[in-house]
Formats: C-alpha cells, sequence, structure tokens
C-alpha cells in the first residue's frame, strides 16, 4: 500500500476579485518605476534606450539608394593631409577654395563640423570670409557653455567660438548631446541665447536654413509634443530633443576626400608636384566631380573622419556585431539629422498614458492566466507551470515583434521594458501568491517522503514522484562508441586551453550530429563519445539511425578539419564502433545522483569494435547484429570473424563504407567485389588464389590495410595449414 498523499485545499473560486485587485496593484507599482511620475529610475531608463537600439539593429539599415540621399559628405582624412602641400592646420584659403568649388558644382549650402575660433593667417582668414560672403551658401560651426535644461549661451558678446560669426551670421552649434549610457540617439534643433534673446539652430538645423532660403536665426517653434519646422512637425523625443532616425551605420553617405574636392586646374597637389601629371579629381572633364553633377542641389557637410580628431561617437546603429562597430564620426550624425528633417523621417514616441494601458493590460492578464494554469489539476504539476511559462514568452514575443514591427513599418518607437517587465512582475506575483497558497500541503509532502528519499530529490519527487525509481529494462539498442586517433600524442602537443578550446569545438560538432538524429548522448570520457538510439524513445529504425549518425559525423570532421588545416590545428581522425543487442537501459547510480545509460556485453562489444579499427586501419566498425538490421541501407564489407577480449564466442564484424541510397563509386563497387570474392577464396583454403584475389584488391585502393592482413593469413596458412576444424575465427588480443 502507498503512502497516502494529502490533497490540496481547494480553493474558494468564489471570485476573482482578489485576483484582479492584486494584479492591479502590481501594475501600478510598475507604471511607478517607469514613468518617472514620482521619481526617475535610472537603471529602467537606460535599459529602455538599450531596446532602441535593438531595434535598430534589428531593423538594420533603410532600404534607400544613397544616390537619393541629399546630403554629401567631405571628409577631412590622412589621406588629404597626405596629399596637400601645406601641413595641418591648412591655411584658411584651402576652405574657401573647397567653398568656390562647390558653389561652382551647383551645392544648395555647405555646413563646417568644425569650429574656427581662433584666426590663422589674415590672408587665409580674409580669404575665407569673403567666399563666405561670396556664395552665400557656408554654415560654420559654433560652440559653447551647455546650462541645464535647454542649451543657455552665458556670454553677452557671444561670436559662438567662431572668428567667422559675422561673415553673414549663418552658424549652427555643433554640440551632439548623449544620453546617460554614452549613446548619441538625441538631437536639439536650437540653444538658447538669453542675452540676445535668440534660440541658436543646430548645425543640422542652420544648414537646413540655407537650403531653405530661411535667415541664419530662424528655428524651430516648440510645442509640448512636437517642434515646427518650416511648417512640418517634429515629434519630441523629450522636452529639448528629437530621435534621430539613423539611415544606417556610418559611411551610409556618400563621402567624398576634402583633397578631390580642392583638386581642380588651379590646385597643385603633392603627387602633381611630384610628378608634374594634371589629376584634378574636381573638374577633370572626364572623371571629375564638377561634370558629375554630385554635389548639384545637395547639402554638403564638411567634418573630419580621423579617429584622432576625437570625434567618433557611438550611436544606435552599427555595421557588425563587435564591439566597437557602432562608431560614427559627428559629421555623420548631423547629416542623418538633416535627412530627417527633408524626407520628413522622424521617429514617434508612444505617449505616457498608452504605455501605462499596455502595463496594466499585460500585467493583469500575465497575473490572472498564470494563476488559471496554477489552478487547474493537471495529470502532471509541472503541466501548469510549462503552460504558464509558455503564456509569459508568447506575451513577450508579441511585445518584441509588435515593436520592431511598428518600429521598422511606421517609425514608431513604442516602450518595451515597461510591458516586458509587467510581464515579469504578474508573472512572479502569481508564482509567489500561489506558493503562498500551497506551502502548507508542500511542507507536509515534504515531511512524509524525507523520512525515505534523499532531501535533495524531495521537491522532484512531490512534483513527480514516478522519478524515484532506479533500474532499468532490458531492451534492443543501438550503442556507438568514438575515438580520436593518437589523441595522447595531441594533446601532449598543445597547451591545455589550446586542447580545452579544440576539444569543445570538436564535441560540439559531433554532439550536433548525434542529437540531429534522434540519438541519446550518453557521456563524455575526454575524447571519447558514447551514444545509444531506442530509447527512452523507441526507434524502430535504431541501427540505421545510427549508422547514418557515423556516416554524417565523418561527413561533418572532414568539412571541420578543412577549416583546422587553414587555423593552424593538429589534423585529426576518429574511429567508431557500433553495436545492436540487448541491453539493460535506465537510472543507473543512486538517489541523490543517478545517470540514463545502458549496460550489458553488447555495449562492452561496441567498445571493443571501435578499439578493433586500430587492426585493421578502419574507421567505422559494425556488429553482426547491426549489419542484419541495415544491410538492406547500407553499403558494407565483411571485415573478419572475431573473438575480443573477455569473449569466447565469434562475431561477424563489418565495415561501413555508405549508405545504399547514395550513388557508389565505380571505383568502390569494383573493389568490394573482388575483396569479397578473395575472402570467399580464403574460407576456402585456396590460398595462392586468395593471395592473387586480394592482391587484385589493392590494385584499385592501394591503402587498404584488410587485404594485406589477408595476404599475410594466407602466406603463412600456406606453409602451416590450420586444423581441420578451422573456421576463419581471429582471436583479438588487445582492448
Amino acid at each position: 500500500m502507498g503512502t497516502p498523499v494529502p490533497s490540496a485545499p481547494k480553493k474558494s473560486g468564489q471570485s476573482w476579485l482578489p485576483h484582479i485587485v492584486l494584479g492591479a496593484a502590481l501594475a501600478l507599482l510598475v507604471i511607478a518605476l517607469t514613468q518617472g511620475f514620482l521619481f526617475e529610475f535610472g537603471p529602467l531608463m537606460r535599459l529602455e534606450l538599450s531596446t532602441i537600439d535593438y531595434r535598430f539593429r534589428a531593423r538594420g539599415s533603410l532600404p534607400v539608394p544613397q544616390e537619393s540621399l541629399k546630403v554629401v559628405i567631405v571628409e577631412i582624412n590622412a589621406e588629404s593631409f597626405k596629399s596637400v602641400p601645406v601641413n595641418f592646420p591648412w591655411p584658411r584659403s584651402y576652405y574657401a577654395h573647397l567653398v568656390r568649388n562647390l558653389k561652382r558644382a551647383g551645392a544648395a549650402a555647405v555646413g563646417f563640423d568644425i569650429v574656427f575660433d581662433q584666426p590663422l593667417d589674415p590672408r587665409g582668414d580674409e580669404d575665407l570670409r569673403r567666399a563666405i560672403r561670396e556664395t552665400g551658401i557656408v554654415v560654420v560651426g559654433g560652440k559653447t557653455e551647455i546650462g541645464s535644461g535647454e542649451y543657455t549661451l552665458k556670454r553677452a558678446d557671444e561670436n559662438y567660438n567662431s572668428v567667422f560669426f559675422g561673415a553673414d551670421s549663418s552658424i549652427g552649434i555643433v554640440y551632439l548631446r548623449n544620453d546617460d549610457d554614452g549613446i548619441n540617439r538625441r538631437y536639439r534643433p536650437f540653444t538658447v541665447d538669453p542675452a540676445r534673446g535668440l534660440r541658436i539652430p543646430s548645425l543640422s538645423f542652420a544648414v537646413l536654413n540655407k537650403y531653405y532660403g530661411k535667415g541664419p536665426f530662424y528655428v524651430a517653434e516648440n510645442r509640448p509634443s512636437e517642434f515646427i519646422y518650416n511648417g512640418r512637425p517634429l515629434p519630441k523625443f523629450d522636452v529639448a530633443s528629437v530621435l534621430i532616425n539613423y539611415y544606417g551605420p556610418d559611411r551610409t553617405f556618400a563621402h567624398i576626400k576634402f583633397v578631390d574636392v580642392l583638386d581642380d586646374r588651379d590646385f597643385k597637389t603633392v603627387d602633381e608636384i611630384t610628378t608634374g601629371a594634371e589629376i584634378n579629381t574636381f573638374d577633370d572633364p572626364d572623371i571629375g566631380y564638377l561634370p558629375s553633377g554630385l554635389f548639384k542641389g545637395k547639402i554638403v557637410m564638411v567634418g573630419s573622419t580621423e579617429p584622432e580628431g576625437h570625434d567618433v561617437l557611438p550611436v544606435p546603429m552599427a555595421s557588425g556585431r563587435q564591439a566597437g562597430e557602432n562608431m560614427m564620426y559627428g559629421v555623420e550624425i548631423h547629416a542623418n539629422a538633416i535627412q530627417n528633417v527633408l524626407d520628413g523621417n522622424f521617429l514617434r514616441r508612444e505617449p505616457w498614458w498608452l504605455d501605462s494601458t499596455a502595463i496594466l493590460f499585460f500585467c493583469l492578464t500575465t497575473f490572472l492566466a498564470t494563476s488559471k494554469f496554477k489552478e487547474i489539476k493537471f495529470r502532471r504539476q509541472i503541466t501548469g507551470d510549462i503552460l504558464g511559462i509558455f503564456f509569459m514568452i508568447v506575451e513577450l514575443a508579441i511585445i518584441g515583434g509588435v515593436s520592431v514591427w511598428l518600429f521598422s513599418r511606421s517609425n514608431y518607437v513604442t516602450a518595451m521594458t515597461s510591458p516586458v517587465l509587467a510581464v515579469l512582475v504578474g508573472y512572479m506575483g502569481a508564482v509567489v501568491y500561489n506558493y503562498v497558497a500551497e506551502r502548507k500541503q508542500k511542507m507536509v509532502i515534504k515531511g512524509m517522503f524525507s523520512q525515505y528519499v534523499n532531501p535533495n530529490v524531495v521537491d522532484e519527487l512531490v512534483e513527480n514522484p514516478e522519478k524515484l525509481r532506479l533500474g532499468g529494462e532490458r531492451d534492443e539498442l543501438t550503442v556507438m562508441f568514438s575515438d580520436i586517433e593518437g589523441f595522447t600524442g595531441i594533446s601532449e602537443s598543445l597547451e591545455p586551453e589550446t586542447l580545452v578550446a579544440i576539444l569543445n569545438e570538436y564535441l560540439s560538432l559531433m554532439t550536433h550530429t548525434i542529437f540531429s538524429n534522434q540519438g541519446t548522448l550518453d557521456k563524455f570520457e575526454g575524447d571519447a563519445i558514447m551514444a545509444f538510439w531506442g530509447a527512452p524513445i523507441p526507434q524502430a529504425d535504431h541501427a540505421l539511425r545510427a549508422c547514418r549518425t557515423s556516416i554524417e559525423m565523418f561527413d561533418s570532421l572532414k568539412i571541420m578539419r578543412e577549416q583546422w588545416k587553414k587555423e593552424n590545428k593538429p589534423d585529426i581522425n576518429i574511429r567508431i564502433g557500433l553495436n545492436t543487442g540487448e541491453m539493460i537501459v535506465g537510472n543507473m547510480g543512486g538517489l541523490g545522483r543517478f545517470d540514463y545509460t545502458v549496460i550489458g556485453d553488447s555495449v562492452n562489444l561496441a567498445a571493443r569494435l571501435e578499439s578493433a579499427n586500430k587492426q585493421y586501419h578502419t574507421r567505422l566498425m559494425i556488429g553482426e547484429r547491426t549489419y542484419q538490421m541495415v544491410s538492406d541501407h547500407i553499403i558494407a564489407r565483411e571485415l573478419d570473424k572475431l573473438v575480443v577480449v573477455g569473449k569466447t564466442a565469434p562475431v561477424t564484424v563489418y565495415e561501413l563504407m555508405q549508405l545504399s541510397s547514395v550513388p557508389i563509386p565505380p571505383e568502390r563497387a569494383q573493389f568490394i567485389e573482388t575483396y569479397q570474392k578473395a575472402l570467399v577464396l580464403y574460407r576456402d583454403r585456396q590460398w595462392s588464389a586468395a593471395i592473387a584475389t586480394f592482391e587484385k584488391a589493392l590494385k584499385v585502393n592501394p591503402s587498404d590495410h584488410t587485404c594485406q592482413i589477408y595476404i599475410e593469413r594466407s602466406r603463412l596458412y600456406e606453409t602451416m595449414p590450420p586444423p581441420e576444424d578451422w573456421n576463419g575465427v581471429f582471436v583479438l588480443r588487445m582492448k
């Protein structure tokens, strides 16, 4: 008679009102943590910002052809430094020459992400000042101190740190504000100058003023939920910023070298001076940028793309998955902000009330659903837990999927952290609630069973008492042993860390192959692998699955060896033994620790077959019963009749060569046919004929060691014939 288990106390079920009240209270807690009404919880705020980066990565670059982008970047880079005759800092006449060439090329506006805060040379400075006035398309970069809240200028005589501010007063503040985690996601349209009663546009908006023919101090109108610029609404991300919708990672916009715009017929580069040849990348009639029309009607941003310029910043977009691949130069960030305005391609943030509604919905739904799953009396209690987790995972997938979809399709930024937190809090709240309700019953069960079993497994017994049964059952299965050939020598030649990395890579690949054929991995012993088929789930074709797995292991190993050769890693080969037979399968061990494994003579024979490969220089040896079960599906040859160490009864062993579903190469078919004829002659004691036929087989496959073995045996038997009762059995002396 079994030990009686006390039944769970019945729940009243009279009303779900307590559940609803508790779920709603948890939702209010999440709202208080995430909405910032009372305080801002920094870690959650930063986590929410990181979800924006996730959405950028999931979306990838916008499908916008580069030729449709209206911003071109002229980059000051190392090649330009080397190609102009004067060392950096360059005379301002270079910039004047650049501006005039861009004007000739039809550029609509030119923005310098450079702050000319000090005079350099009177002649060059005056040349640039004239070029700014003459062309009327230039915006110079400015900077100043930053106040709290909006940007605030603090000097009454402010020239915004630019000696060229007086040229035509077209200036833009170059400062880029990053978020608390250092990532640049936002852009402020303007800076406040209280001394003059002005709002000064940021660099991108100052350049847009030139493009649209606005005055130098024209700025966006500041409304509660949006900015209005040139009649177009720009959704706010916070009180002073918009969220940049990055078109792609760095170098998404066309980049033209500074020197290539300078290099016209009137400018001599270092190469032209050295070689005497005219290159003229700007105005050459065939290859020049001027006749190409590249700059016509475009906005040109001029800035540094040299890391030494310290203007490289982290952004949400990345060119890959490695750390540091999300860096972008400041001039490119300004270019993205400009293109957003030109295209009307803005990111809109979900309003707080909609976010709060989502929190209430997800928290309450998760709490009620999880509580219901735990109340239902399933045959196995874990079923309710699985359903609750599955329901939660589905909710999280919906939150993530919908957020990415809305971001990618509609430029809509929903909150992700708060609804995810609502789901987690709702789930954990339900778990704790139900745990408290059932704790008394579980303590009684623990008290009963702790008298009979190890306390370490009491919790598992409470949920699934049948799992305590030890022992196993007898069944016919197929077991595999594999080993790396010469592994000891390989391990002695490598550093321990390298050896572990190589072994992990190899074992991972082999394990994947075993699992893909529904095999059961028994254990690893160093480089050796033990696996079996037919349990715990019965498989009528377990022998064929084992054969297919073994062949695929060799195929996978071949690919890995080719890759390792390129990486100067050691070359390895493996041996495999397969055997089918009756064995005991089940949980073996003690109550505190046991393994699901197989034991028996058939298991030991598989291990012996793996080792026997060494005698025949073969790779894949299978037992007699395995061959009988799969003979219609494989191509194999009989190797020998063996008596392995520790046994007296002989067993016929075979070399598995391939699956019969794969076309057999003509040479292999010819070799097998000749080999089998030779083996028949050998068994008939026709030694000379057997030798000749084995030698004929060797001509087809010169590396076959088994033929050599039989030739040596036949020559021995020619001089020393075996006894009359000889049956061709070979006794294997080594494991």
